[in-house]
């Protein structure tokens, strides 16, 4: 991208990716319902998240077993949550030195309510330079699709022509492009392999951007407007989404007149808790967090968001997180 509204989309692209990211027990029972009368309006700013925040990037195998085990739990299948492993492990062992960050071995609970993994061209000279890949690693929205596809229904998939990952200059979802097809070299980007780990049928990639596109909104994009919005624009693409012990989690900010999906996660029910699955940026940790409830869940993820934009000198402005179709 090169200058104007280009370079305006690549700052907010930047931080918008992550924000972009083993046995099978009894299902656990469907997540708990977040505490209405604590629980903030749609949109407005959060208290804090949880006093202290507990963690981890599964670079130890107990952490992982564990994670794996409340997935499986919670009604994810086997191979997606084995799948998804697989990516942590490879990313793991390649960003195991990367100087920008120490990987979180087993749970560990900090003082804070977010975890600052450093500064991005650190990571990507680790990811690209040193370690030779000409991929980017998984984003946040493709880690939380593979956990919860089986719990998403697709009636109207949009069509390979409208998926928004080809102009370079507009399109929200371009690094997911990358992700899934590839890129050729252009005078403004260098080539790219799709991730070699990601083995999608053409039916499951259409049926993962009818669900990420972004949304038109006309007017002021009031959290109550962008909530109707993606309804309505999910209603007429059909897509819908079966009850269960994982949910799909949604950060949805607006740009230029659209309403986009800045950040995914799943959650499940652990015990009394609740865990957080995702993958906090393309080539930064994924991350796994337990919370006491759905508030906690809320007050993190915007204190997240938040610390990606103030590294742009930038705030969140309006924005909606949704656990599958409903406001968190």
């Amino acid at each position: 991208m090169t200058g104007g509204k280009g370079a305006a989309l690549l700052a907010v692209l930047l931080l918008g990716c992550c924000a972009c990211a083993p046995n099978s027990p009894p299902p656990a029972p469907a997540p708990a319902s977040p505490p209405a009368a604590s629980t903030p309006a749609i949109g407005e700013e959060p208290p804090g998240g949880s006093a202290g925040l507990t963690y981890t990037n599964l670079a130890g195998e107990a952490a992982a077993g564990r994670v794996r085990d409340i997935l499986t739990g919670a009604g994810v299948p086997a191979e997606a949550v084995d799948t998804a492993m697989d990516w942590v492990a490879d990313y793991n062992r390649c960003m195991a030195e990367c100087p920008a960050f120490t990987l979180a071995e087993d749970f560990t609970t900090l003082d804070g309510t977010t975890v600052d993994y450093g500064d991005y061209p650190t990571m990507s000279r680790e990811w690209y330079r040193k370690n030779g890949r000409d991929y980017h690693d998984i984003l946040c929205r493709i880690l939380a699709f593979q956990l919860d596809r089986h719990s998403i229904t697709v009636e109207k998939p949009v069509s390979r022509e409208a998926f928004d990952c080809y102009d370079s200059e507009t399109a929200w979802l371009y690094t997911d492009g990358d992700i899934l097809f590839g890129r050729e070299k252009t005078e403004e980007h260098r080539a790219y392999r799709p991730f070699p780990l990601l083995h999608w049928e053409e039916e499951t990639v259409a049926d993962y951007f009818t669900l990420f596109n972004p949304v038109p909104i006309q007017g002021e994009p009031t959290p109550e407007a962008m909530l109707s919005a993606v309804r309505e624009e999910w209603q007429s693409r059909g897509i819908s989404f079966r009850e269960g012990g994982c949910t799909l989690i949604t950060f949805w900010t607006e740009y230029d007149g659209r309403i986009c999906a800045s950040h995914a996660a799943v959650l499940a029910e652990a015990g009394e808790k609740l865990l957080l699955f995702e993958k906090t940026n393309p080539e930064s940790p994924y991350s796994a967090a337990l919370f006491s409830s759905a508030q906690e869940v809320k007050g993190y993820l915007y204190d997240m968001m938040a610390l990606d934009y103030r590294q742009y000198d930038m705030e969140v402005g309006p924005f909606l997180i949704l656990q599958n179709d409903q406001p968190l």
